[in-house]
């Protein structure tokens, strides 16, 4: 596992580890301390969540096309129009929008998500070609299927 890798899960796990917690502390909402905590505990988990798809890119077994680079720049800029959403919701607007903030930031990911995955494997998956089918006809293993054939037929 290359450094880089480590340093991802590292942030995804703390991510998470922090999600949990806010969770936990905020879940009464008897203060506006604790709303505040359940309404950002999202955020943790989007981070690591970025994490884990910026992993998925990395240990890709393919480049993205030009559909897939278009995919992750919209899945970027949806999630990144969330988060000035969500600060903007903080600083000036209805906390209301906080949710539609992390509505988007989350589609977004997803976007990314699903072509971080499409980049892993192969589209075309050979499970067995032409040349390992024998008809049939059993062999040892030093021979061909060629010479397996030209044997059964002299043999008739």
């Amino acid at each position: 596992m290359t450094s880089r890798i480590r340093q991802l899960v590292i942030v995804a796990i703390t991510g998470v580890a922090i999600s949990i917690f806010l969770t936990i502390f905020g879940l009464p909402e008897s203060t506006p301390n604790q709303i505040i905590a359940l309404e950002l505990g999202a955020l943790p988990l989007s981070i690591a969540l970025a994490a884990g798809n910026l992993i998925l890119i990395e240990r890709a077994q393919r480049a993205p096309g030009p559909r897939g680079r278009l995919g992750l720049i919209i899945g970027s800029v949806t999630s990144g129009f969330g988060l000035v959403v969500m600060a903007l919701a903080y600083l000036t607007g209805p906390r209301g929008l906080v949710q539609f903030g992390q509505f988007l930031v989350f589609l977004g990911l997803l976007g990314v998500l699903l072509v971080a995955i499409a980049l892993q494997a192969s589209r075309t998956t050979e499970w067995f070609g032409l040349e390992d089918v024998t008809d049939g006809v059993e062999t040892d293993g030093e021979e061909t299927s060629d010479q397996a054939a030209e044997q059964a037929t002299t043999s008739l």
